[in-house]
């Protein structure tokens, strides 16, 4: 008998505290096929067949984790959000003679009728919705790869084995929240009232700090480096800063209208501010988690559809031409002289074989490049390989491009001289204006040029560090820098490379063949007495790469951005209903001393939208404040730059979600309305 009666009550509790419950179950089962289809798009067989697979392989299973992380946090909060709305109910059973670990019993059979019905559920649901999602994928990846239905045992072991210890230490967890709480708490249950809370200034303060400390880091971000160094610490002080100013700044700013005898002294402002100062501490964390929720959503669906609609763009900006060749010889003279010829010679394998095969090429163009890590210090570089105790923001760090005076000229259709030591050097884009120019211990006069003058970008917009262009007179100067390159990083430097870059007007398929043959042409030229080595890129390779990359997380963005607005919906849906059911008896107490129908609503009214969107605004400046630290890391990390698309991205995002937000609002307003007024 006794063995019966416990599943039985665990059935009836979740029958009967549906309006509940029932919201819950449908996050875990969400929460477990969003888990699944994520896995099962990771492990996919199919990404094999795909150009750029491992790309989006590498993108899944990061999405993979970050669903996992969630599920596990947030699903300890909700279940923790019904146990305590569940205390009175505890509270009967103990009158009724139960023992807290009769109770526990019957807890544990609650949480196995939740674990098997979600997890057969929401298995089930990912089977069924795997492929359609996967389609979309591919729609978003703009690639026709035939698929079929997998259901993998490894994805199924791993969903069902991490969401079953997440069950167990969920109930591990409740049972730990009732008997930590004394029978009489139980039996009062929600009637328990918070005590005035006091204006923490010290607290307060604290919320102020870290929040301008996350506010002037983001701002200071100059680049990708020092963006990506300092945006985890950014975020954590952004988020202790919102709960410590949403728990504390928000008792002072009430406690401050509560002061405004003008404002306060009116029945609904004097009814609503009275009833959220008692219940602020409450009400705080449930706020913040939906302003950094809202926050998460506006910035990871805004940065990753910028990403994806710009992506063209930024691949063109990385592949300025359809070929990019880059050839470099795999012993180097001592001799400049023998060098530079020599570097010519394999220079003209490609150029030779496209002739030969009277292969037609447009916008051709060659010249020969050293490329060289280095830190930047008062508009001088240093070629090292060690930062002796430099900052470690990575401010300083800088890529350094050599050419010759002769291969500028050709591409940029000029007639500029050079004195021995002097040279043309750009930073990023422009030209730089002070007189002298120093790599290590090489020094040159800086030749001035007119400010709209440009170098080819060749794709340096995609370097992660800033990049310092420098025109030297000869390759004489290009192989001392190249030894100076050599003795800092020793087998590990970059050669002096010849590059040949193309477009052709041919069709993909006839790309990858003529790519093919190229690597094949090239590779048997290895025996040549000046043996070097060779690389090819090509723009169609590349679009791929960059289809996947970007596709890949534009789908993640909003993958994760439907996960986050399932949690923001439902930490707003139960933090109505619980303040519904907190502010029924409240406002019963007032229609029964004579206050009018129309008045009980409009306090309602005005206690809701006071608080309601109160972490939408927040969201929003977290936003504005978190652009500029997206735009660098997006910018020097991702190639996207149009900056003016990553803003409409963010307004229509914000707009988008607004209105969404505002629904939600209707609707567990109404949900509030109606437990209040039964």
């Amino acid at each position: 008998m006794r063995n019966v009666l416990y599943p039985k009550l665990a059935s009836t509790n979740i029958k009967k505290n549906g309006k509940t419950y029932f919201p819950y179950l449908l996050t875990c089962i969400a929460t477990i096929m969003m888990f699944y289809i994520m896995s099962s798009l990771s492990t996919n067989s199919a990404l094999n067949k795909m150009r750029g697979g491992a790309t989006m392989g590498i993108v899944l299973m990061f999405g993979t984790v970050v669903v996992g992380i969630f599920a596990v946090l947030f699903l300890f909060y909700t279940n923790s959000f019904l146990v305590k709305r569940r205390k009175k109910e505890f509270g009967l059973y103990y009158i009724l003679g139960m023992e807290k670990r009769h109770i526990s019993r019957v807890m544990l059979w609650e949480t196995l009728y939740t674990a098997m019905l979600s997890l057969l559920l929401g298995i089930a649901c990912g089977i069924l919705f795997s492929k359609l999602v996967f389609l979309g994928l591919l729609k978003i990846l703009k690639m026709n790869v035939v698929i079929g239905v997998e259901i993998s045992a490894f994805t199924l072991a791993e969903t069902v084995g991490l969401f079953a210890v997440i069950f167990l230490l969920i109930f591990f967890n409740s049972v730990r929240l009732i008997y930590m709480v004394r029978p009489a708490e139980l039996l009062k249950g929600g009637q328990i009232g918070e005590k005035m809370p006091k204006t923490r200034w010290i607290l307060a303060l604290l919320g102020v700090v870290t929040l301008a400390g996350g506010y002037i880091l983001a701002l200071k971000a100059d680049n990708v480096l020092t963006g990506l160094n300092t945006f985890f610490v950014a975020v954590l002080l952004v988020i202790v800063g919102t709960f410590a100013l949403f728990t504390a700044g928000s008792i002072a700013f009430l406690k401050m209208l509560q002061r405004n005898k003008r404002y306060y002294y009116k029945t609904n402002h004097f009814i609503s501010i009275s009833g959220m100062i008692y219940r602020m501490k409450q009400n705080a964390a449930s706020l913040s988690l939906i302003c950094i929720m809202s926050t998460g959503v506006l910035l990871l669906i805004s940065s990753t559809t910028s990403l994806y609609v710009g992506q063209e763009h930024s691949l063109y900006l990385r592949y300025p031409k359809e070929f990019k060749l880059s050839l470099s010889l795999g012993e180097v003279p001592d001799d400049s002289k023998t060098f530079e010829k020599e570097l010519k010679e394999i220079g003209t394998y490609a150029e030779d074989y496209l002739k030969d095969n009277k292969i037609a090429t447009q916008n051709a163009a060659g010249q020969t490049v050293i490329e060289a890590a280095a830190l930047q210090k008062d508009g001088n570089v240093q070629i090292t390989s060690s930062r002796n105790g430099s900052s470690e923001d990575f401010s300083d760090l800088c890529m350094v491009q050599a050419i010759t005076l002769e291969d500028y000229n050709r591409e940029a259709k000029k007639d500029e001289t050079l004195e021995d030591r002097e040279a043309l050097v750009f930073f990023e884009d422009s030209p730089i204006q002070q007189e002298t120019f120093s790599i290590n211990d090489m020094h040159w006069k800086v030749r001035q040029l007119s400010a709209d003058s440009t170098m080819e970008d060749s794709g340096l917009k995609f370097y992660v560090t800033p990049v310092y262009r420098i025109v030297v007179k000869d390759f004489a100067q290009l192989q001392e820098i190249w030894k100076i390159n050599k003795e800092a990083y020793g087998d590990h430097a970059s050669q002096v490379k010849y590059e040949y870059s193309f477009d052709v007007d041919f069709p993909e398929e006839k790309i990858q063949k003529l790519t093919s043959s190229l690597h094949a042409y090239l590779g048997e030229q290895k025996d040549a007495p000046h043996a070097f080595v060779y690389g090819i890129e090509t723009r169609t390779e590349g679009r791929a790469e960059f289809y996947s990359l970007y596709g890949g997380l534009f789908f993640l963005g909003i993958f994760l951005g439907l996960l986050f607005v399932m949690a923001t919906v439902l930490i707003i849906y139960y933090k109505q209903i619980s303040e519904g059911y907190e502010d029924k008896e409240r406002f019963a107490i007032l229609k029964k001393i004579g206050m009018e129908r129309g008045e009980i609503n409009a306090s309602i009214r005005s206690q809701v939208l006071m608080v309601f969107f109160l972490p939408l605004a927040a969201a929003g400046i977290h936003s504005c404040f978190a652009f500029h630290l997206v735009k660098e890391i997006l910018v020097g990390g991702f190639g996207l730059q149009d900056v003016g698309l990553l803003v409409i991205c963010a307004v229509l995002t914000f707009l988008a979600f607004a209105v969404f937000y505002v629904i939600v609002y209707l609707i567990t307003a109404r949900e509030y309305y109606k437990i209040v007024s039964e």
